[in-house]
């Protein structure tokens, strides 16, 4: 984008304007810096990903396999409440498992398999640390374990964690909910191993009001109607990622879709969006194709959302199948929106779509 560059910070994209800085360096230094980038590069090849060697603040003798979580916001008190099944593995014998949480309360606790009975924990919070540990009585033997979690947490006015945006739409006060995990903010939303070298599967279930749409890393598996009039909508288990990857939106919202190349594409707004979102879509389309070509790997998911919400943090984070932006950065009015916001709305979709390859 002309005078303009693209920088990761927290929680996805930020536009940083240039100062006209860049006419001064001179040719040279440029052409003295490149080659010592090559230089250094051919001196010194990046080292093959090992999980072992990954720095990190958890240890690493017990492992996530599998998060099977529920949760059930409540929107008069701004909390939820959750609860999960973790399939783990236990890589060396411990007593102890040490995981990721910050401003949850742990309300019950539970394991069992692998010849062992099921046994009730009692955690042990570490507030400063943001962990919660469980002590045992005997080590667990290598192998595979259930962890049964039930807990509470806040839905945060700030993007952070599960978080709310209250706007209107209609002429009608209306609220949605988002997460916004990068950098170590997953750890709001679910206790987990909250470090990106931790990589697993997540299944999410979600209870809400009728007339929300639910949107996530993956399609969604199944609707149901409860007892009480709310709908419980599962979606799909993810590949294997890191949990700052991981996302979910959930209001009042509209979709704009195609499909590009097998892949469900689809641009999600609030209520009376739905003109703005033919620019980005098609965007959407021809970046998918481009970085498909380019990678040399296609796209692996069976879909792919850009969701654009209208407030709570300004940037977008490229959550694996569902990215979410502030809207300002993704729709484009075609009767009002000028060129560069055509420019700016195309720059933030590339830079979010490529880390849909590389996180």
């Amino acid at each position: 984008m002309h005078g303009e560059t693209m920088q990761r910070g927290h929680g996805g994209f930020v536009r940083r304007c240039k100062r006209g800085t860049m006419r001064h360096h001179r040719v040279s230094r440029g052409a003295a810096a490149l080659a010592l980038a090559l230089a250094a590069g051919a001196a010194q090849a990046e080292a093959p990903f090992s999980f072992a060697a990954t720095p990190g603040k958890l240890p690493k003798d017990v492992i996530p396999l599998l998060y099977d979580a529920h949760l059930v916001p409540d929107f008069g008190n701004d909390s939820f409440r959750g609860s999960e099944t973790v399939e783990i593995e236990v890589l060396r014998p411990t007593a102890r498992i040490v995981l990721n949480a910050a401003n949850l309360v742990i309300e019950r606790a539970a394991i069992e398999g692998r010849g062992l009975a099921r046994q009730t924990l009692q955690p042990l919070v570490d507030e400063a640390g943001q962990t919660v540990s469980f002590q045992l009585a005997a080590p667990l033997a290598p192998g595979r374990y259930a962890l049964a979690l039930s807990f509470r947490g806040q839905i945060n006015r700030e993007g952070r964690g599960l978080f709310g945006v209250s706007y209107k739409a209609g002429g009608a006060d209306r609220k949605l909910i988002a997460t916004l995990l990068a950098p170590a903010d997953a750890r709001r939303l679910l206790p987990t191993w909250d470090e990106p070298a931790f990589r697993a599967r997540f299944r999410l279930t979600v209870d809400l009001p009728p007339s929300f749409q639910a949107y996530s890393n993956t399609p969604v598996e199944k609707r149901e109607t409860l007892a009480d009039g709310r709908q419980r909508i599962s979606f799909a288990p993810t590949p294997n990622m890191p949990s700052y990857l991981m996302a979910l939106v959930a209001g009042e919202l509209e979709r704009a879709q195609a499909r590009r190349g097998g892949v469900e594409i689809g641009v999600v707004t609030t209520e009376g969006k739905l003109g703005s979102t033919a620019f980005p879509l098609a965007a959407t389309g021809d970046l998918l194709r481009y970085y498909n070509n380019y990678f040399g790997i296609p796209y692996p998911l069976p879909k792919l959302d850009q969701i654009a919400i209208p407030g709570g943090f300004y940037g977008a984070m490229e959550s694996w199948g569902g990215i979410v932006y502030n809207e300002a950065l993704l729709l484009v009015d075609p009767k009002k929106s000028p060129e560069g916001t055509k420019k700016l709305s195309f720059g933030a979709n590339a830079h979010e779509l490529a880390h849909q390859w590389f996180g």
